[in-house]
This record gives C-alpha cells, sequence and structure tokens, in this order.
C-alpha cells in the first residue's frame, strides 16, 4: 500500500528529503488512503521540507470552525503532501471561530468550516421556531460578512468558508410539515446569500458541502457530534480536504492546463480501427449516450480555457476524418489546440503535446481507458497528471474527469476563455515560419508588437492570475491575489506594468506584468512574469530597456532587481545579467533567498528590431525622491 512506503519513510528519518516522491505515491489515492498518509506526516515541519527540498512552494493554512476542526488535519496534510506543497498546517480552538476570524492568524489560507451548529448556537432558548433559527442565521451571515470585508482590506491571503448542510436532526425536530418546509426555504436562502459572499469579495471563497453530501456515505455521526462535537464524518472532511487541496494549488501557482485525450474507450466508444467510424459508440444506447455526456463535459471545460488535445493509438488519417465529420461528435478537430495519432507507446507522445503548444509537460492532464498507458506515464512521466476511466463502464468517465479539480481555477479571465484560439493560432504562426530561410525575415515579416499599458479595473483579475500560473518566466515568483494588485495600482510609489502583445495573425492578450516600485532614487523590481508562448521575439528585452530608460528619465540612479530560483523557472536565470544588470550583495531587509542584481543605467540598450514598442510607463506621482 502506498501508506507503507510513507511509513517506512518515516521509520528512516527520510521524510523530508524525500518528500517530493510523496506526490506520485498519493496521485490516485482515495481520501481515506490520503488520510492515512497524512497522519503519518503529522511530526514533519514545514522548515524540514523546505530545507531539503530548495523551491518546493508553500503555503500555511489557519483552521477554524464552530466545532472541532482537529480531525481534518490529516486529511489536510496528506491532500497538501500530494500536491507537492510544503504545509504549516495550525488548528484553532473548537468553536472559536469568531475570535480567529476577528484576530487572523497570519496564513496565505484560513478555512472555516462551519456547521449548524454555527446558527443554532445563536438562539439561546432550548425552545426555537423557524423565526428565530431565520434571525440567527441573518445574524451569523452579517457577522461573516464583517469578517470578510476586514479580511479583504487587509489582504492577507485567502478566506475559505464553508456551507453548513442542514441535517434532518434539526427539520424533525418541527412537526408541522409546513413549518418545516418553511425552514428549509429559510436555511437554503441563508446557504445561498453565503455562497454570494463567495463571488462578491476578492480573496474569499466559499466551498459548498451539499454536492459532496450525494457523493459520499453517512456525512454526519451522531455519537461524534453529541460526544467530541464533530460535525461531520472523516469521509466528508476527506473531500472537503481535496477541494481545499485544489484551492491551495491554484493559489501556488500550480495549475493545469491542458486535457489531452484518449480516444477509443475513452471520448468514444469502440475501436476505430476495428470498426470505423461508423461503428464508433457516441450517441445511442446506454453507452453511446454515456459518451455522448463525457464530451459535453469535455467542450465545457474547453469553453473555460482548458486546453483540449488528443493522444491516439489509430490512424492519423482516419482520426482526423472522423474529428472533422463524424455527425454524432460533440467536440470537433478544430476544438482541439493539436491532435497526435500513431502507434508509438504513449509515455513517448503525451509529452510532445505540451512541446507542440509550447507549455510545461507538468501542465497536462492525461485521460485514457488503458491501465497499461496511464501506468507506464504514472512510472516515466510522473509529473503528468493521470485519470483511469474505464472503457466498461463509460456512465463513469464525467466523475473520474472532474474528481480531482484538475483546472479549478481562482477566477476565470476572458484571456482564458479565449486561449484555445490563441494556440492554435500559433500552429499557424509555426507553418508561416517555415517559408522563410531565416529567423530575422521571419520576424520581420510577422509584425510583432509590443504595448506596454497602465492597467484598469478590468485588469485586475488578469494580472493577479498571471502572477498566480506563470511559473517558467518569472524571476521571484511573487504571487499577488487580485487586492495586493489593487493595493500595488493605489500605491503612489508602485509601477504596475502589464505587456498586450499582438502580431499579423492576432492578438495574444496580456501576456506579462511587471510589478516595480520607487525607493529613495533606486527603482526595485518586485517581480517580472510573461507567458511563454511569446518567448523568441525579443519582446523580454524591448520591455526592460523600456522600463530602464524610463527609470532615467524620472531621474533614477539605478534599478535593482532579483531571481529566486525555483525548480520551473530556471530559463530566467540569466534575464538580468544578459540585460547588463551586474550582481550584487543582498541589499538589507531584502530576500535572501533571491539573488539580486543592478543596473547603473550609464549605458541603456536601444530598441530591438523587428518590434514595434508603445509605451505608457507613467511617471510616479511626486517625482522621485
Amino acid at each position: 500500500m502506498n501508506t507503507d512506503r510513507i511509513r517506512a519513510l518515516r521509520d528512516e528519518g527520510a521524510l523530508a528529503e524525500r518528500y517530493l516522491e510523496l506526490g506520485p505515491l498519493l496521485a490516485a489515492a482515495d481520501t481515506a488512503t490520503v488520510r492515512r498518509a497524512g497522519a503519518l506526516l503529522g511530526g514533519l515541519s514545514c522548515q524540514d521540507v523546505v530545507a531539503a527540498n530548495p523551491g518546493i512552494p508553500t503555503i500555511a493554512i489557519s483552521v477554524t470552525g464552530s466545532g472541532t476542526i482537529a480531525p481534518l488535519l490529516p486529511a489536510l496534510t496528506g491532500e497538501l503532501a500530494r500536491h507537492g506543497l510544503a504545509g504549516q498546517v495550525s488548528v484553532g480552538d473548537p468553536g472559536a471561530y469568531a475570535l480567529h476570524l476577528a484576530r487572523p492568524a497570519a496564513a496565505d489560507l484560513t478555512l472555516c468550516l462551519l456547521d449548524a451548529s454555527a446558527v443554532f448556537d445563536r438562539i439561546v432558548s432550548p425552545v426555537w421556531t423557524v423565526d428565530d433559527v431565520g434571525t440567527a442565521a441573518a445574524e451569523l451571515l452579517g457577522l461573516l460578512r464583517g469578517f470578510a470585508a476586514s479580511h479583504t482590506e487587509r489582504g492577507r491571503g485567502a478566506l475559505v468558508l464553508t456551507t453548513a448542510p442542514l441535517w434532518s436532526s434539526w427539520t424533525n425536530q418541527v412537526l408541522d410539515l409546513r413549518e418545516r418546509a418553511r425552514l428549509g426555504a429559510v436555511w437554503r436562502r441563508f446557504t445561498a446569500d453565503l455562497l454570494e459572499l463567495g463571488t462578491s469579495a476578492d480573496t474569499v471563497y466559499v466551498i459548498d458541502l451539499d454536492p459532496l453530501l450525494g457523493d459520499l456515505g453517512p456525512a454526519r455521526d451522531a455519537r461524534l457530534e453529541g460526544y467530541a462535537h464533530v460535525a461531520y464524518t472523516d469521509a466528508l472532511l476527506g473531500a472537503l480536504a481535496r477541494q481545499v487541496g485544489h484551492l491551495a494549488r491554484g493559489l501556488c501557482g500550480r495549475p493545469r492546463k491542458c486535457l489531452v485525450l484518449d480516444l477509443d474507450g475513452t471520448l468514444w466508444g469502440g475501436t476505430l480501427a476495428e470498426s470505423g467510424g461508423d461503428g464508433l459508440d457516441m450517441a445511442e444506447g446506454f453507452r453511446g449516450e454515456a459518451h455522448r455526456r463525457f464530451q459535453r463535459a469535455v467542450a465545457q471545460l474547453g469553453s473555460q480555457g482548458v486546453l483540449l488535445a488528443v493522444c491516439s493509438k489509430n490512424d492519423a488519417a482516419e482520426v482526423d476524418q472522423v474529428l472533422r465529420t463524424h455527425p454524432d461528435l460533440l467536440v470537433r478537430r478544430d476544438d482541439f489546440v493539436t491532435v497526435l495519432a500513431g502507434w508509438e507507446p504513449k509515455v513517448a507522445t503525451v509529452p510532445r503535446v505540451a512541446e507542440r503548444i509550447g507549455i510545461g509537460v507538468d501542465s497536462l492532464v492525461f485521460v485514457d481507458d488503458s491501465t497499461t498507458e496511464t501506468g507506464l506515464i504514472r512510472a516515466n512521466r510522473p509529473e503528468i497528471a493521470v485519470v483511469d476511466v474505464d472503457a466498461d463502464e463509460p456512465a463513469t468517465h464525467v466523475d473520474r474527469l472532474l474528481a480531482e479539480g484538475w483546472f479549478d481555477a481562482t477566477t476565470i479571465t476572458a484571456e482564458d476563455r479565449e486561449r484555445a484560439e490563441a494556440y492554435r493560432t500559433e500552429a499557424r504562426r509555426a507553418d508561416f515560419r517555415t517559408g522563410f530561410s531565416s529567423l530575422t525575415d521571419y520576424l520581420a515579416e510577422l509584425d510583432t508588437r509590443l504595448d506596454i499599458f497602465a492597467p484598469g479595473p478590468a485588469d485586475v483579475a488578469r494580472l493577479a492570475q498571471l502572477t498566480q500560473r506563470t511559473n517558467q518566466f518569472n524571476l521571484m515568483t511573487l504571487r499577488l491575489d487580485e487586492s495586493a494588485v489593487r493595493a500595488a495600482l493605489s500605491d503612489a510609489d508602485s509601477v504596475v506594468a502589464p505587456i498586450r502583445v499582438r502580431d499579423r495573425f492576432g492578438d495574444h492578450g496580456v501576456v506579462g506584468v511587471v510589478f516595480a516600485r520607487r525607493d529613495g532614487g533606486t527603482v526595485l523590481i518586485d517581480n517580472l512574469v510573461m507567458s511563454c508562448r511569446v518567448l523568441g521575439r525579443g519582446i523580454e528585452s524591448a520591455w526592460i530597456g523600456e522600463l530602464l530608460r524610463w527609470a532615467a528619465a524620472q531621474g533614477a540612479s539605478a534599478v535593482i532587481g532579483g531571481y529566486k530560483p525555483t525548480p520551473r523557472n530556471g530559463r530566467v536565470e540569466n534575464l538580468l545579467p544578459e540585460h547588463g544588470f551586474a550582481p550584487i550583495d543582498t541589499p538589507a531587509g531584502f530576500d535572501p533567498a533571491a539573488r539580486w542584481f543592478r543596473h547603473d543605467l550609464a549605458e541603456l540598450p536601444g530598441p530591438v528590431a523587428n518590434l514595434t514598442v508603445e509605451s505608457a510607463l507613467p511617471a510616479p506621482a511626486g517625482g522621485t525622491r
């Protein structure tokens, strides 16, 4: 069992050193196994994990709730290990959620687990009416709104609340069936208002527990609730921990971007090479309808920015024919950014999807009904997320695809929804490139235009997302939420300079952002991030050159920037030195884990050939001190 290996590592004293092996071990584990693994990790400190694994993403989580929440700790600890995150999880006193939220800990994520007692404990009398419940629920909602507003104002991490299911042990105490129905209506209005709170406040998220209940066994144990004030069973706590793990992964910049699909037995029923296109199941009968539901779910993900790709052991021409012409198929050839069909093992071909569209291999999620193919990828390419489906049970495909929340995001932006078209356009650029004998001629004809613009409120979500989701071209891996971006935009000494790129084939959208600030006569680059899909055109050189010339024009004496190494951003290790920055000792108060560089602005770069630049870099308010 997976936990046997973890127990052996613990007994050897090697858990911290071998921590990154736990993710692949737990990749396909159910929540009960993850909880057992988390219990084995209970004595492991986040500091030891970070010391043994430099650059590992870290997240501090503070947990509170209206009941006893300690049983959530092992499940949450296991989920963080499962996603390759070094977590520091602290648990507050039982029932002390109001005090905890009023005086929040310095955490990246604060989780408040609510149950029905949070409402009913506000009713002083042992005898209550439905109106009493409505009043108590409204009071609690007002309290939570106040906590959410103050949390957003402080701009410190994410606040995650849960809804509170209403058990039959409460509703059945109301004997009048009409009043019992009214209690249900009151509770649902409270739940709906609480969920709305998660849509209206920056950095506040609400996890709805009701959908989890339908997929679980008993979610309540009367003895645990009565004797230990534990409102939920391990099954529900494990499911909640999995949801929080997905959110933590997104906050730490570990999203998945591309869904790679097998065809036979996965996207459709049957085998193309045996039955031909006319013999495939994807519309009629129980199995055909199940595959059609799966196609609909795939299309839904694609509409929200998930890149769709195919990796199939089939003849390429036959695959192309079915994807373009089959009358019952809901996802067509043009919905996929790339299609790889042939007879090589998929452990070799699935990674090529990332290569062809210019993303990291660790951005892929691969779905296949062949345990041989998925097993080889798990063993040899553990950075690829794998989803096993059963060709004999296509009705379970949708649940298996969505169970891990691989593509969950804190925000879906307009750029996300247009991403697939951007990558398809990139393929047209690649075809265009083949007609030129030199890169210089190609770039000249591509007519690339770089716009450094002043961002407004509509750009905040995209800029936050760039910091959270960009890993390779990211100097300091400084993750910002929307409230932190707004704070930078309102700071008179800060400069937020995003870039938009377009060329003869279309608009790439907002693909990068610099966060800088004035410190006396020096300009400090807090971070620079850029999408890798626009590399190779000199865009980063033109961008940095404009920043340096702007700083000099403002009277600055130098520009200082840093590079903080991670396992994924090695491609920008020399970005600053290559642009005239010289290494310096770490300035006082600066991050000692980063390498620091200084440009004295004595020799400024000229323009980059084959690029047209429009810059709206502002003068800092008040001038340079």
